[in-house]
């Protein structure tokens, strides 16, 4: 009930945010766990071949972010996204037309360029919704996002097994491309309507604001200590936490345990459960938590996560094996909530409608290169045999950097709910003292 009554307290605008960005969610989660298998049994690409299209959509990733920043702070937060989600559809179409390897790579690397540059949403929300709704809002997006991903992938699943018409998988791609652009007109309606509704109060608009102030750089962005720190703890967390949910964890149960790829959805499925569950929990609770404390415990959890999958990997198969995992997945669940809630609301407490763009790309592009980076060191241990080795040096990775996140002073320690009010004066004197 205290989480009902939290997100009551978010402005109107901001549940639209959310809502539209979950409905765009639940199109790509009905079509990305078909993706290999459509490119391979479909459309007769190798196994290579149809991976590497996934492997181009992170290359593209990393590319787009950073265009994706400049263009938000140059031309607007709106054409941003609209550029976003249309190499995002572009991409979908080109699945939908792909039949040779050629092609197949082309599209996942246009759609990656979508991929990355999706992050200017968070400059976009930023600058619609009031600062002290930034924790909840990021809070509430996330959570929303992956149950709505959650949904989309078991409709796919069930869609793909009852039937294997290309067809019907190109229509599914070509559905997803249409949510895209109506995504994208949704958005521009609403910031028209904040324009029409806001007006006269007085208030400068966000692109007016930043015609009037010097123009920012990704050298000048970088300068920001405090996010130096945050990108360096983000890309270690993606590295050896996030990106192995869908890379070393399975590898590791598959190569080292007796659960198979039924046990292995039903884990998947309790991990999006969870994230929903845990963020209803602590979405009242977030804003007072400190950026280190809550990073502290991220990555703690992630910690504890790894050294639950390594006793799986001990484990005779079985229930007892299962619901070890379950509780993996769960206490992995805990770590991605405070991440979603800390991340976001710390970038753009730091920015200002100059730079904002470039601050949230800056993010992204690193999250990016942790998911590029991250299923490459684990892959390579996997295939080395070294699966315990990779777990419990995870771990102690994650251990060490959780100790240094709360103790040193890396990060502000302000509570997340009062960085409005302190965010933009406290950078003003870290870079003073630079």
């Amino acid at each position: 009930m205290n989480s009902l009554r939290t997100l009551r307290q978010l402005p109107p605008r901001a549940r639209r945010l959310i809502v539209l960005n979950a409905v765009n969610a639940a199109g790509s989660g009905v079509v990305l766990p078909l993706l290999v298998i459509y490119l391979h049994e479909m459309r007769g690409l190798s196994l290579t071949a149809a991976t590497g299209a996934v492997a181009a959509t992170s290359v593209g990733a990393l590319v787009g972010g950073p265009l994706a920043g400049w263009v938000s702070d140059r031309l607007g937060r709106v054409p941003a996204v609209w550029a976003a989600l249309v190499c995002a559809a572009l991409g979908a179409v080109g699945y939908a037309l792909c039949d040779t390897p050629t092609t197949a790579l082309a599209a996942g690397f246009v759609q990656g360029l979508g991929v990355g540059g999706a992050i200017t949403w968070n400059a976009l929300m930023a600058d619609l919704v009031p600062e002290e709704h930034w924790p909840v809002l990021f809070s509430a997006d996330f959570a929303m996002v992956n149950a709505m991903m959650g949904i989309g992938g078991l409709l796919g699943g069930l869609l793909a097994g009852m039937t294997d018409s290309l067809a019907v998988f190109q229509a599914l791609f070509l559905l997803d491309a249409a949510s895209f652009l109506v995504t994208g007109w949704l958005v521009a309606r609403e910031v028209r309507r904040r324009r029409s509704v806001e007006p006269p109060t007085g208030e400068t608009p966000p692109e007016a604001a930043a015609a009037d102030q010097p123009r920012s750089s990704y050298r000048a962005v970088l300068g920001h200590r405090w996010l130096v720190a945050l990108l360096v703890v983000v890309l270690v967390l993606f590295t050896v936490g996030y990106s192995q949910l869908n890379s070393g964890m399975p590898a590791a149960l598959l190569a080292d345990s007796r659960l198979g790829p039924t046990e292995l959805g039903v884990l998947f499925a309790a991990n999006t459960a969870a994230v929903v569950l845990v963020q209803a929990a602590l979405i009242g609770r977030i804003k007072q938590v400190t950026a280190g404390v809550a990073l502290a415990l991220l990555a703690a959890s992630w910690a504890a996560f790894w050294l639950l999958i390594w006793a799986v990997t001990g484990l005779s198969g079985g229930l007892v094996a299962l619901l070890v995992g379950v509780i993996a997945m769960v206490v992995f669940a805990v770590g991605e909530s405070l991440l979603a809630a800390t991340g976001p609301t710390l970038v753009n407490s730091w920015a200002d409608d100059s730079n904002r763009g470039r601050f949230n790309a800056a993010y992204g592009f690193v999250c990016s290169l942790g998911f590029t980076v991250g299923p490459l060191v684990s892959g390579r241990l996997t295939d080395d045999g070294h699966t315990t080795s990779m777990m419990l040096g995870f771990t102690a990775v994650l251990a060490v950097l959780a100790l240094i996140t709360v103790r040193s002073r890396l990060l502000p320690r302000t509570p997340l709910s009062g960085l409005e009010k302190t965010g933009h004066e406290d950078a003003a004197e870290e870079d003073a003292r630079a």
